[in-house]
C-alpha cells in the first residue's frame, strides 16, 4: 500500500512540475522555442502533404526508412525536433524536397 501511495505522490509532484513549467513558459514565453515548435510543425506538414500527394501512408514511410511505425508517428505529430541529417533522410526515401519551409 505504501508504495502506491507513494508512487501517485511522485506523480502528482511531477504533474504539478509539468504544469508549473507549462505556466512559466506562457508568461515568460522563449521566443526560440516558439519558433521551434512553429518550424516543426511546418516541417512534418509538409511530410505529411508529401505522402498524401503520393497516396502513401506513415506505415509507408517507416517501410522505406526501416523505422518503427511508432517514430514515423511521433514525426508527423509535430513532437520531434528534426535534425538536418533526418529530412535529408526523408527527402531521400520519398523522393521529394522538403525544402525550407515557412511556419504557418
Amino acid at each position: 500500500m505504501k508504495l502506491s501511495r507513494r508512487k501517485a505522490n511522485q506523480e502528482k509532484k511531477g504533474l504539478l512540475e509539468a504544469n508549473m513549467i507549462d505556466q512559466w513558459l506562457e508568461q515568460h514565453g522563449d521566443p526560440t522555442v516558439e519558433r521551434l515548435v512553429k518550424k516543426n510543425l511546418a516541417i512534418s506538414d509538409k511530410i505529411a502533404a508529401i505522402l498524401e500527394s503520393k497516396g502513401m501512408k506513415a506505415s509507408d514511410l517507416a517501410t522505406l526508412m526501416d523505422k518503427q511505425k511508432s517514430e514515423i508517428s511521433k514525426w508527423l505529430s509535430g513532437q520531434h525536433t528534426f535534425t538536418t541529417k533526418t529530412i535529408v533522410a526523408i527527402e531521400a526515401a520519398l523522393d521529394a524536397d522538403i525544402g525550407f519551409v515557412e511556419p504557418i
